[in-house]
């Protein structure tokens, strides 16, 4: 008894805290022997051996009492003593389908009842309210940097700014066109003429207007003045497609991974519509040119013949759906890496080639160069 008393003092569960259920969870009683607990989120599934009383405490669980007054007023109807309720509660919470009801929050009021549904979502990784309204609060002060607010570009800015980003650094040079309506998400006719980061600016605002913008009409090459830009963004996204993907991708490494800056290459893929694109962690994952080095070597015996079409810019074919498919992919990366949803340096994806009929993605399979003039010789 002794050692029981020892041990149970010893667990998670605080006595004076409220737990409830996890809102995304559902129960289930199987057969009158087996509990199932299935997680909506991420379509998970608990199943435990159980009898009357763990029924009956489960019933109990309202998310209103501590645990001292749960366990006062379920001994009262039935047989359990301490160290068994205890026991009981410490295995629920392991298995994540108890929490601690929230009440202390490090969001505003109006922040929780805008994102409660993604709180909720995050809490399924993060394990309990608080942590998720955390991973919600590193949105909110992130600074994301896009290069090129082409179709896109701009699709990951608005998606992370439906997600909880407040502050962006758009980059972009062009004009809207007509040609454009078909492929930008958010461009409609009374937009044509305008500068396409003023669009996308004005958008951004209106999803949320506690976002900032910072416009830079500048065009992305070596000799562009990128201080501000990278001063201003804790994240940037490289969209930009001219002259072409793999130069801007290498320039966007070239500065970011020694500033230690995050960043992802997205967009601008042409013939490779569709693509994901990759996350790119400073001395972690490979860098864009450790992607080059690696498409050097698989294309080395590959010797292309000659096209009769000499500008082939607007030649290459695609959809608006996607372009959204590619931006999709992107923010979801992009959040579960600023969030902290999963270690993205075992998990992060590497680039993959979205097959339009089959409705499959291929990954390329490039690995950090050691020798890379970027990103070679140096761990995070």
């Amino acid at each position: 008894i002794q050692s029981e008393n020892t041990n149970w003092r010893r667990r998670k569960m605080l006595w004076n805290k409220i737990y409830k259920i996890k809102d995304s969870v559902d129960v289930y009683l199987v057969d009158d022997e087996f509990i199932l607990f299935y997680f909506m989120n991420t379509r998970t599934r608990k199943r435990f051996r159980i009898n009357e009383n763990v029924i009956n405490l489960i019933e109990e669980i309202d998310g209103k009492r501590t645990a001292e007054e749960l366990y006062k007023d379920f001994i009262i109807k039935n047989d359990i003593s301490k160290y068994e309720f205890s026991l009981f509660i410490d295995k629920m919470i392991e298995a994540n389908v108890l929490i601690e009801r929230l009440d202390k929050h490090v969001l505003s009021n109006n922040d929780i009842n805008r994102y409660d549904r993604q709180i909720n979502y995050f809490s399924e990784f993060l394990g309990s309210e608080l942590e998720a309204e955390k991973a919600q609060l590193k949105l909110k002060e992130s600074s994301i940097g896009i290069i090129g607010c082409g179709a896109v570009g701009g699709d990951i800015a608005i998606q992370l700014a439906m997600a909880g980003v407040e502050s962006f650094v758009l980059m972009d040079y062009d004009t809207v066109e007509e040609s454009d309506c078909t492929r930008h998400m958010y461009y409609d006719r009374s937009d044509i003429g305008r500068k396409k980061v003023e669009v996308l600016s004005d958008k951004l605002k209106a999803i949320n207007s506690q976002i900032k913008t910072y416009i830079s009409y500048s065009v992305f090459t070596p000799d562009t003045n990128m201080d501000t830009f990278l001063e201003k963004s804790t994240f940037v996204v490289c969209t930009a497609d001219e002259p072409y993907l793999g130069y801007t991708a290498n320039l966007t490494s070239q500065l970011c991974v020694p500033r230690m800056i995050s960043h992802y290459i997205a967009g601008g893929f042409d013939a490779h519509l569709a693509s994901t694109g990759e996350l790119v962690i400073p001395y972690v994952t490979p860098c864009a040119a450790c992607y080059a080095t690696y498409f050097e070597h698989k294309l080395k015996d590959w010797k292309p013949k000659k096209h009769p079409v000499v500008k082939r810019a607007t030649e290459f074919g695609g959809l608006s759906s996607m372009s959204l498919f590619s931006a999709s992919f992107a923010c979801i990366e992009i959040v579960k890496y600023i969030c902290g949803l999963v270690d993205m340096k075992e998990n992060y994806k590497k680039r993959a080639e979205f097959l339009f009929d089959g409705m499959e993605l291929v990954y390329l399979e490039p690995e950090r160069n050691p020798n890379c003039s970027v990103c070679g010789g140096k761990k995070a």
